[in-house]
Protein backbone atom coordinates (compact mmCIF):
# COMPACT_ATOMS: atom_id res chain seq x y z
CA UNK A 1 0.00 0.00 0.00
CA UNK A 2 2.88 2.37 0.68
CA UNK A 3 4.11 1.69 -2.86
CA UNK A 4 0.66 2.56 -4.21
CA UNK A 5 0.66 5.89 -2.35
CA UNK A 6 4.15 6.67 -3.64
CA UNK A 7 3.13 6.02 -7.25
CA UNK A 8 -0.11 7.98 -7.03
CA UNK A 9 0.20 11.42 -8.66
CA UNK A 10 -2.03 13.67 -6.59
CA UNK A 11 -2.14 16.23 -9.41
CA UNK A 12 -4.09 13.90 -11.68
CA UNK A 13 -7.64 15.12 -12.29
CA UNK A 14 -10.72 12.89 -12.31
CA UNK A 15 -14.04 14.15 -13.65
CA UNK A 16 -17.00 12.11 -12.38
CA UNK A 17 -20.36 12.28 -14.18
CA UNK A 18 -22.92 11.59 -11.50
CA UNK A 19 -26.56 12.34 -10.59
CA UNK A 20 -27.15 15.41 -8.46
CA UNK A 21 -26.11 15.06 -4.83
CA UNK A 22 -29.29 16.97 -3.98
CA UNK A 23 -31.30 13.94 -5.12
CA UNK A 24 -29.43 11.35 -3.12
CA UNK A 25 -30.06 8.11 -4.99
CA UNK A 26 -27.74 5.12 -4.95
CA UNK A 27 -25.05 6.43 -7.32
CA UNK A 28 -24.94 9.91 -5.78
CA UNK A 29 -24.88 8.36 -2.32
CA UNK A 30 -21.95 6.18 -3.34
CA UNK A 31 -19.77 9.07 -4.55
CA UNK A 32 -20.86 11.33 -1.72
CA UNK A 33 -19.44 8.69 0.64
CA UNK A 34 -16.19 8.34 -1.33
CA UNK A 35 -15.73 12.11 -1.64
CA UNK A 36 -13.66 12.73 1.55
CA UNK A 37 -11.16 9.96 0.73
CA UNK A 38 -9.93 10.71 -2.80
CA UNK A 39 -6.22 11.43 -3.19
CA UNK A 40 -6.65 12.50 -6.81
CA UNK A 41 -8.18 15.88 -7.66
CA UNK A 42 -11.92 15.32 -8.14
CA UNK A 43 -14.62 17.36 -9.85
CA UNK A 44 -18.25 16.32 -10.37
CA UNK A 45 -20.34 16.94 -13.47
CA UNK A 46 -23.98 16.47 -12.51
CA UNK A 47 -26.50 14.97 -14.90
CA UNK A 48 -30.20 14.15 -14.97
CA UNK A 49 -33.04 15.54 -12.94
CA UNK A 50 -32.57 18.23 -10.32
CA UNK A 51 -34.94 19.31 -7.57
CA UNK A 52 -38.08 20.52 -9.38
CA UNK A 53 -36.44 20.11 -12.83
CA UNK A 54 -37.15 16.98 -14.92
CA UNK A 55 -34.26 15.19 -16.63
CA UNK A 56 -35.46 16.03 -20.14
CA UNK A 57 -34.82 19.74 -19.48
CA UNK A 58 -31.29 19.17 -18.21
CA UNK A 59 -30.01 16.88 -20.95
CA UNK A 60 -28.57 19.45 -23.38
CA UNK A 61 -27.30 21.84 -20.67
CA UNK A 62 -25.57 18.90 -18.97
CA UNK A 63 -23.70 18.03 -22.18
CA UNK A 64 -22.68 21.67 -22.66
CA UNK A 65 -21.38 21.95 -19.09
CA UNK A 66 -19.49 18.68 -19.57
CA UNK A 67 -17.76 20.01 -22.70
CA UNK A 68 -16.81 23.29 -21.04
CA UNK A 69 -15.51 21.44 -17.96
CA UNK A 70 -13.28 19.30 -20.17
CA UNK A 71 -11.98 22.34 -22.07
CA UNK A 72 -11.23 24.51 -19.05
CA UNK A 73 -10.46 21.98 -16.28
CA UNK A 74 -8.70 19.43 -18.54
CA UNK A 75 -9.30 16.18 -16.62
CA UNK A 76 -7.07 13.15 -17.11
CA UNK A 77 -9.92 10.63 -16.64
CA UNK A 78 -13.70 10.72 -16.90
CA UNK A 79 -15.81 8.27 -14.86
CA UNK A 80 -19.30 7.46 -16.19
CA UNK A 81 -21.95 5.80 -14.03
CA UNK A 82 -24.81 4.36 -16.07
CA UNK A 83 -27.01 1.42 -15.27
CA UNK A 84 -27.29 -1.18 -18.00
CA UNK A 85 -30.55 0.28 -19.28
CA UNK A 86 -31.40 1.58 -22.73
CA UNK A 87 -31.74 5.31 -22.00
CA UNK A 88 -28.76 5.57 -19.65
CA UNK A 89 -26.45 3.63 -21.97
CA UNK A 90 -27.37 5.76 -24.99
CA UNK A 91 -27.10 9.00 -23.00
CA UNK A 92 -23.73 8.13 -21.46
CA UNK A 93 -22.36 6.91 -24.78
CA UNK A 94 -22.48 10.57 -25.85
CA UNK A 95 -20.41 11.59 -22.81
CA UNK A 96 -17.97 8.81 -23.67
CA UNK A 97 -17.60 9.90 -27.30
CA UNK A 98 -17.06 13.52 -26.26
CA UNK A 99 -14.30 12.40 -23.89
CA UNK A 100 -12.77 10.29 -26.67
CA UNK A 101 -12.76 13.30 -29.01
CA UNK A 102 -10.62 15.09 -26.42
CA UNK A 103 -8.40 11.97 -26.00
CA UNK A 104 -9.41 11.54 -22.36
CA UNK A 105 -9.47 8.09 -20.75
CA UNK A 106 -12.91 6.87 -19.69
CA UNK A 107 -13.88 4.49 -16.91
CA UNK A 108 -17.41 3.07 -16.90
CA UNK A 109 -19.06 1.97 -13.65
CA UNK A 110 -22.24 -0.03 -14.38
CA UNK A 111 -24.41 0.21 -11.27
CA UNK A 112 -27.84 -1.25 -12.08
CA UNK A 113 -28.71 -4.08 -14.44
CA UNK A 114 -31.62 -4.71 -16.78
CA UNK A 115 -31.42 -8.30 -17.94
CA UNK A 116 -33.82 -7.76 -20.83
CA UNK A 117 -31.61 -4.97 -22.17
CA UNK A 118 -28.54 -7.17 -21.74
CA UNK A 119 -30.18 -9.86 -23.90
CA UNK A 120 -30.73 -7.26 -26.62
CA UNK A 121 -27.03 -6.36 -26.44
CA UNK A 122 -26.19 -10.02 -26.70
CA UNK A 123 -28.06 -10.19 -30.01
CA UNK A 124 -26.27 -7.08 -31.29
CA UNK A 125 -23.17 -6.11 -29.31
CA UNK A 126 -21.50 -3.85 -31.89
CA UNK A 127 -22.82 -0.59 -30.41
CA UNK A 128 -21.70 -1.42 -26.88
CA UNK A 129 -18.29 -2.67 -28.04
CA UNK A 130 -17.69 0.44 -30.16
CA UNK A 131 -18.61 2.77 -27.31
CA UNK A 132 -18.18 1.41 -23.78
CA UNK A 133 -15.74 -1.20 -25.01
CA UNK A 134 -13.30 1.68 -25.41
CA UNK A 135 -13.31 2.30 -21.64
CA UNK A 136 -10.02 1.73 -19.85
CA UNK A 137 -12.00 -0.66 -17.65
CA UNK A 138 -15.60 -1.33 -16.68
CA UNK A 139 -16.65 -1.76 -13.05
CA UNK A 140 -19.57 -4.00 -12.06
CA UNK A 141 -20.91 -5.01 -8.66
CA UNK A 142 -21.53 -8.72 -9.22
CA UNK A 143 -19.47 -11.55 -10.71
CA UNK A 144 -22.41 -12.75 -12.82
CA UNK A 145 -22.63 -9.30 -14.43
CA UNK A 146 -18.88 -9.52 -15.09
CA UNK A 147 -19.31 -12.88 -16.80
CA UNK A 148 -22.20 -11.63 -18.91
CA UNK A 149 -20.25 -8.62 -20.14
CA UNK A 150 -17.29 -10.85 -20.94
CA UNK A 151 -19.67 -12.99 -23.01
CA UNK A 152 -20.26 -9.90 -25.17
CA UNK A 153 -16.54 -9.99 -26.05
CA UNK A 154 -15.93 -6.55 -24.55
CA UNK A 155 -12.27 -5.74 -25.30
CA UNK A 156 -11.54 -3.81 -22.09
CA UNK A 157 -11.05 -5.34 -18.61
CA UNK A 158 -14.18 -5.97 -16.53
CA UNK A 159 -13.45 -5.48 -12.82
CA UNK A 160 -15.42 -6.11 -9.66
CA UNK A 161 -16.01 -3.48 -7.02
CA UNK A 162 -18.50 -2.87 -4.23
CA UNK A 163 -20.66 -0.15 -2.81
CA UNK A 164 -19.54 1.39 0.46
CA UNK A 165 -20.17 2.13 4.11
CA UNK A 166 -19.32 5.70 5.12
CA UNK A 167 -16.49 5.59 7.64
CA UNK A 168 -18.12 8.09 9.97
CA UNK A 169 -21.32 6.05 10.06
CA UNK A 170 -19.81 3.53 12.47
CA UNK A 171 -17.05 5.58 14.08
CA UNK A 172 -18.87 5.67 17.46
CA UNK A 173 -20.46 2.22 17.23
CA UNK A 174 -19.37 -0.45 19.72
CA UNK A 175 -20.02 -4.01 18.54
CA UNK A 176 -19.93 -5.16 22.17
CA UNK A 177 -23.27 -3.41 22.67
CA UNK A 178 -24.92 -6.30 20.82
CA UNK A 179 -26.27 -8.95 23.22
CA UNK A 180 -28.00 -11.28 20.77
CA UNK A 181 -31.53 -10.27 21.70
CA UNK A 182 -33.92 -9.53 18.83
CA UNK A 183 -36.61 -6.96 19.55
CA UNK A 184 -36.62 -4.77 16.44
CA UNK A 185 -36.52 -5.86 12.80
CA UNK A 186 -35.31 -3.35 10.21
CA UNK A 187 -36.41 -2.94 6.60
CA UNK A 188 -34.49 -0.10 4.93
CA UNK A 189 -34.87 0.33 1.18
CA UNK A 190 -37.10 1.95 -1.40
CA UNK A 191 -40.67 1.04 -0.53
CA UNK A 192 -41.55 -0.96 -3.61
CA UNK A 193 -43.05 -4.38 -4.09
CA UNK A 194 -39.88 -5.50 -5.89
CA UNK A 195 -37.88 -4.85 -2.71
CA UNK A 196 -39.98 -7.40 -0.83
CA UNK A 197 -41.70 -5.03 1.58
CA UNK A 198 -44.93 -7.04 1.64
CA UNK A 199 -42.97 -10.25 2.29
CA UNK A 200 -41.25 -8.55 5.22
CA UNK A 201 -44.59 -7.26 6.58
CA UNK A 202 -46.22 -10.70 6.36
CA UNK A 203 -43.24 -12.40 8.02
CA UNK A 204 -43.42 -9.87 10.83
CA UNK A 205 -47.17 -10.39 11.19
CA UNK A 206 -46.61 -14.13 11.65
CA UNK A 207 -44.02 -13.57 14.39
CA UNK A 208 -45.85 -10.72 16.12
CA UNK A 209 -48.48 -13.11 17.45
CA UNK A 210 -45.75 -15.02 19.34
CA UNK A 211 -43.05 -12.49 20.24
CA UNK A 212 -42.75 -8.93 21.49
CA UNK A 213 -41.34 -7.36 18.32
CA UNK A 214 -41.43 -4.14 16.33
CA UNK A 215 -40.74 -3.55 12.64
CA UNK A 216 -38.99 -0.35 11.56
CA UNK A 217 -39.63 0.56 7.92
CA UNK A 218 -37.30 3.22 6.50
CA UNK A 219 -37.58 4.64 3.01
CA UNK A 220 -40.02 6.19 0.58
CA UNK A 221 -41.35 4.82 -2.66
CA UNK A 222 -44.31 4.28 -4.91
CA UNK A 223 -45.74 1.49 -2.71
CA UNK A 224 -45.56 3.37 0.60
CA UNK A 225 -49.22 4.37 0.76
CA UNK A 226 -50.27 0.82 -0.19
CA UNK A 227 -48.06 -0.64 2.54
CA UNK A 228 -49.42 1.72 5.18
CA UNK A 229 -52.98 0.80 4.15
CA UNK A 230 -52.10 -2.91 4.20
CA UNK A 231 -50.75 -2.65 7.76
CA UNK A 232 -53.84 -0.75 8.87
CA UNK A 233 -56.32 -3.06 7.13
CA UNK A 234 -54.70 -6.15 8.68
CA UNK A 235 -54.39 -4.52 12.10
CA UNK A 236 -50.64 -5.24 12.35
CA UNK A 237 -49.31 -3.56 15.47
CA UNK A 238 -45.88 -2.02 16.11
CA UNK A 239 -44.94 -1.28 12.50
CA UNK A 240 -43.30 2.15 12.36
CA UNK A 241 -42.73 4.15 9.17
CA UNK A 242 -39.85 6.63 9.27
CA UNK A 243 -39.52 7.74 5.63
CA UNK A 244 -36.04 8.39 4.27
CA UNK A 245 -33.45 8.56 7.01
CA UNK A 246 -29.88 9.84 6.93
CA UNK A 247 -27.18 11.06 9.28
CA UNK A 248 -27.92 10.51 12.95
CA UNK A 249 -31.43 9.20 12.20
CA UNK A 250 -29.95 6.48 10.01
CA UNK A 251 -27.39 5.57 12.66
CA UNK A 252 -30.14 5.41 15.28
CA UNK A 253 -32.15 2.96 13.18
CA UNK A 254 -29.20 0.62 12.77
CA UNK A 255 -28.19 0.86 16.43
CA UNK A 256 -31.72 0.27 17.71
CA UNK A 257 -32.44 -2.63 15.36
CA UNK A 258 -31.35 -6.24 15.86
CA UNK A 259 -31.78 -7.90 12.46
CA UNK A 260 -32.06 -6.65 8.87
CA UNK A 261 -34.45 -8.06 6.26
CA UNK A 262 -34.54 -7.33 2.52
CA UNK A 263 -36.40 -9.91 0.38
CA UNK A 264 -35.49 -8.03 -2.81
CA UNK A 265 -36.03 -9.20 -6.38
CA UNK A 266 -33.39 -9.98 -9.03
CA UNK A 267 -31.50 -7.05 -10.54
CA UNK A 268 -29.84 -5.61 -7.44
CA UNK A 269 -26.18 -4.66 -7.91
CA UNK A 270 -25.06 -4.51 -4.30
CA UNK A 271 -27.45 -2.92 -1.82
CA UNK A 272 -25.57 -0.40 0.31
CA UNK A 273 -28.06 -0.95 3.12
CA UNK A 274 -26.99 -4.60 3.38
CA UNK A 275 -23.36 -3.55 3.86
CA UNK A 276 -24.34 -0.88 6.37
CA UNK A 277 -26.43 -3.36 8.32
CA UNK A 278 -23.45 -5.72 8.46
CA UNK A 279 -21.18 -2.91 9.65
CA UNK A 280 -23.56 -2.38 12.57
CA UNK A 281 -23.43 -6.08 13.37
CA UNK A 282 -26.94 -6.96 12.20
CA UNK A 283 -27.65 -10.45 10.89
CA UNK A 284 -28.86 -10.05 7.30
CA UNK A 285 -31.76 -11.96 5.79
CA UNK A 286 -32.09 -11.34 2.08
CA UNK A 287 -32.33 -13.11 -1.26
CA UNK A 288 -29.31 -14.40 -3.22
CA UNK A 289 -29.27 -11.58 -5.78
CA UNK A 290 -26.47 -9.33 -6.98
CA UNK A 291 -23.04 -8.84 -5.51
CA UNK A 292 -23.96 -10.09 -2.05
CA UNK A 293 -23.62 -13.63 -3.43
CA UNK A 294 -19.91 -13.09 -4.06
CA UNK A 295 -18.97 -12.76 -0.40
CA UNK A 296 -21.90 -13.79 1.79
CA UNK A 297 -21.41 -16.84 4.00
CA UNK A 298 -24.78 -18.44 4.64
CA UNK A 299 -25.42 -19.24 8.31
CA UNK A 300 -22.37 -17.18 9.35
CA UNK A 301 -23.50 -13.72 8.20
CA UNK A 302 -27.23 -14.40 8.16
CA UNK A 303 -29.25 -16.15 5.48
CA UNK A 304 -29.78 -15.92 1.75
CA UNK A 305 -33.24 -17.28 0.98
CA UNK A 306 -34.36 -18.16 -2.55
CA UNK A 307 -37.99 -18.17 -1.52
CA UNK A 308 -40.43 -15.29 -1.80
CA UNK A 309 -42.75 -16.97 0.72
CA UNK A 310 -43.08 -14.89 3.88
CA UNK A 311 -43.34 -18.01 6.07
CA UNK A 312 -39.77 -18.98 5.14
CA UNK A 313 -38.52 -15.58 6.35
CA UNK A 314 -40.58 -15.90 9.51
CA UNK A 315 -39.05 -19.32 10.20
CA UNK A 316 -35.49 -18.01 9.82
CA UNK A 317 -36.24 -14.99 12.00
CA UNK A 318 -37.70 -17.26 14.65
CA UNK A 319 -34.56 -19.40 14.59
CA UNK A 320 -32.47 -16.32 15.33
CA UNK A 321 -34.88 -15.03 17.99
CA UNK A 322 -34.42 -18.30 19.87
CA UNK A 323 -30.63 -18.42 19.55
CA UNK A 324 -29.06 -15.24 21.03
CA UNK A 325 -25.56 -16.75 21.00
CA UNK A 326 -25.76 -17.35 17.26
CA UNK A 327 -26.93 -13.78 16.77
CA UNK A 328 -23.92 -12.55 18.78
CA UNK A 329 -21.55 -14.62 16.65
CA UNK A 330 -23.07 -13.29 13.42
CA UNK A 331 -22.89 -9.73 14.74
CA UNK A 332 -19.14 -9.94 15.32
CA UNK A 333 -18.44 -11.62 11.98
CA UNK A 334 -20.49 -9.06 10.02
CA UNK A 335 -19.04 -6.04 11.76
CA UNK A 336 -15.47 -7.22 11.22
CA UNK A 337 -16.00 -8.21 7.59
CA UNK A 338 -17.72 -4.94 6.68
CA UNK A 339 -15.06 -2.89 8.48
CA UNK A 340 -12.29 -4.67 6.55
CA UNK A 341 -13.90 -4.63 3.10
CA UNK A 342 -16.62 -2.01 2.70
CA UNK A 343 -15.54 1.21 4.42
CA UNK A 344 -15.55 4.11 1.96
CA UNK A 345 -11.87 4.83 2.63
CA UNK A 346 -10.93 1.29 1.56
CA UNK A 347 -13.27 1.28 -1.48
CA UNK A 348 -11.78 4.61 -2.63
CA UNK A 349 -8.25 3.30 -2.16
CA UNK A 350 -8.99 0.25 -4.35
CA UNK A 351 -10.67 2.49 -6.95
CA UNK A 352 -7.61 4.75 -7.15
CA UNK A 353 -5.32 1.74 -7.37
CA UNK A 354 -7.30 0.44 -10.36
CA UNK A 355 -7.17 3.88 -12.00
CA UNK A 356 -3.43 3.99 -11.44
CA UNK A 357 -2.89 0.53 -12.91
CA UNK A 358 -5.13 0.96 -15.96
CA UNK A 359 -4.85 4.66 -16.80
CA UNK A 360 -1.59 6.03 -15.40
CA UNK A 361 0.80 3.09 -15.69
CA UNK A 362 2.00 4.01 -19.19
Amino acid sequence: MKLFLMNLDRNKKILIVVPSFKILGGVANHYSGLSPHWKYKIKYCFQGKRPHIPAILTLIPDFIIFVFTIIFWRPDVVILNPSLRNYQIKRDSIYLQIANWFSIDVITFVHGWDQSYYLKLKDNNSFFINTFGKSKFIYVLYSAFKSQLEDLNIPCPILLTSTKVADNLIKDFDINSRNGSIKQILFLARIEKSKGIFIAIDAFKTLKSKYDLSLSVCGNGEALSDVIKYVKDHNIKDVYFHGNVSGQKLIKQFVNSDVYILPTSWGEGMATSVLEAMAFGLPVITRPVGGVIDFFENDEMGYLIESTNSSDYANILETLINDPQKVCNISKINHQYASEHFLASKVTERFESDILNHCFSK
